[in-house]
């Protein structure tokens, strides 16, 4: 009988722990299904933190309204090439509901989520493209203060330019400080060409997307 009984627990531990599996299987199916339906992404961070990325949605003016609170003075003068402290709270809402409300077929954005310790799943970065003409827009990325040096801009310049040439953009446009070391650095990193035209503290960045 105590064999007997032995036998059926150790049965029903390995049929709960088959069933486990499976259950952890078919979750992790449905959310890698899930991915590649909502166009998410994912990655780890220089720390190792998992950061995940998807487009920007027309719901998404809390989250650039948050990124932009997360923003030093410095990182939003060189985001936006102009003093933005104390701006009004009305100011930067209708802002952010600029950018989610533009027509799509012009505008294309991506914006960057992490976990943070007493704050949830929050937004720590967001690039978005414009379009200027025909096959040419104009590029800018945001990463949070305490995120940035991470990798995470890297990252999400990669998947913005490639994203742009999968929609037929044949070059992209920019201008940046030229003492802005990080941004550099993530250009550098890019497989495309990239042209560099000085003009002051300034500089006119052009990225060949397709020759």
């Amino acid at each position: 009988m105590g064999l007997e009984r032995s036998s059926r627990a150790l049965t029903g531990l390995i049929s709960s722990f088959i069933y486990a599996n499976l259950a952890r299987d078919a979750l992790r199916h449905v959310e890698i299904v899930m991915m590649k339906k909502e166009n998410v992404y994912h990655f780890p961070s220089k720390s190792g933190q998992k950061i995940w990325v998807r487009p920007l949605r027309a719901d998404d003016a809390p989250l650039l309204v948050d990124l932009f609170n997360h923003m030093t003075s410095e990182s939003r003068y060189r985001r936006f090439h102009q003093t933005l402290d104390h701006v009004p709270t009305s100011r930067i809402w209708a802002e952010a509901k600029n950018i989610v409300d533009a027509d799509p077929a012009r505008n294309h954005g991506l914006v960057a989520t992490a976990d943070v310790p007493d704050e949830g799943n929050v937004p720590v970065g967001a690039v978005r493209i414009v379009e200027t003409s025909p096959g040419e827009g104009e590029i800018a990325i945001s990463i949070r203060d305490d995120f940035q040096n991470q990798g995470i801009g890297s990252h999400m310049m990669r998947l913005m330019t490639d994203k742009a040439r999968a929609l037929g953009y044949r070059r992209l446009i920019a201008d940046i400080q030229n003492d802005n070391q990080a941004i550099w650095r993530v250009f550098n990193k890019l497989p495309y060409q990239v042209m560099r035209s000085a003009r002051g503290s300034y500089s006119d960045i052009v990225i060949f997307l397709k020759t």
